[in-house]
């Protein structure tokens, strides 16, 4: 008897003997390995099934068989480590949420929408006879960034020019009067610490089902962040496209599946929220003070930070030449 005793229970569904441990179980009635690896549900769902509700999912499941059977992959997204994927069979129109080969294949009439988001707003979306993809501003967010990347890379360079200097000195003077514990050497050695924000802290990916088990579908994406000792607009910007145009392949491979004949159609919301707005005057900016702002773009061109010809350009517009 016990644990190794043939006399086990028989799984409630198709009589098949079941484990003795680590058994999925319903109604705390054991299944069999067969029967528990054809179970596919979103989160809490299983646990709160009856007998009965997990027989109409076996009906359900098995009648999905021919659909699996015929599931080859052809598009994957991935949506980072350990987070899960989603994958396509473009050539039947099928979806898999999840790289399980035992997931349910959804067909065209189980999706009803999707939207992929960025930091909560729609960048794409799409549902029968509509897909759309919206304009992004990140250009003009990075350019109210970028005085504060230049002012950051100026005191960065400068931080490590004088920690170079001061290694140089240290290794020629080799003596107490210069030492890495004295308060003056601390105090003049604070390293600059970067606290700019990235413009987009995440992407989603979010689908509306019309399944008799799965509902609704949500995942979390990274977004591209700033390397914080050489950080580049134009580097977050080439990471940004590439992270955005691999989300546009998404959305436009589930419209292939939901509706192959829409057309997508791209918008502007930034324009178009100004548009609906009264023309009211715009605020007057406020012009740099040349005998500030110079040497500041000054010492940029000498760390390297800016061009020549950027600092000439920069140069003429504070002269107003």
């Amino acid at each position: 008897m016990g644990l190794f005793t043939n006399n086990k229970k028989l799984c409630p569904i198709c009589g098949s003997p079941t484990p003795r441990l680590l058994a999925s179980a319903v109604e705390g009635q054991n299944l069999c390995k067969e029967c528990a690896a054809k179970i596919d549900l979103p989160d809490g769902v299983f646990n709160s099934m009856t007998l009965d509700d997990f027989r109409e999912y076996i009906k359900c499941y098995d009648a999905n068989k021919p659909l699996r059977d015929s599931f080859t992959e052809t598009y994957r997204y991935d949506f980072g480590f350990f987070k899960g994927s989603l994958v396509l069979d473009m050539d039947h129109q099928l979806l898999r949420l999840g790289v399980v080969d035992g997931a349910f294949a959804m067909e065209p009439s189980d999706i009803k929408s999707f939207r992929i988001l960025e930091d909560g707003e729609v960048l794409y979306e799409g549902e029968k006879g509509n897909f759309r993809s919206c304009k992004s501003d990140i250009k003009e967010r990075l350019n109210e960034l970028k005085p504060r990347i230049d002012e950051y890379r100026m005191l960065r360079h400068q931080y490590e020019m004088m920690e170079e200097m001061r290694r140089n000195m240290e290794d020629s003077r080799r003596d107490d009067n210069f030492r890495r514990d004295d308060p003056d050497y601390r105090d003049r050695m604070t390293e600059p610490d970067f606290n700019i924000p990235n413009p987009v802290e995440k992407f989603a990916v979010e689908i509306t089902l019309d399944h008799p088990y799965w509902k609704s579908f949500y995942k979390e994406t990274g977004a591209p962040k700033f390397d914080s000792n050489q950080p580049s607009t134009i580097d977050y910007l080439d990471d940004y496209t590439q992270k955005t145009e691999g989300l546009h392949a998404l959305a436009q491979n589930l419209m292939q599946i939901i509706d192959p004949q829409a057309q997508e159609k791209v918008i502007d919301p930034h324009a178009a929220t100004q548009s609906t707005q009264s023309a009211p005057q715009a605020a007057p900016v406020q012009a740099e003070d040349p005998t500030v702002a110079l040497p500041k773009y000054k010492a940029l061109l000498d760390a390297g930070v800016i061009t020549a010809e950027e600092f000439e350009a920069k140069k003429k517009q504070l002269l107003g030449l």
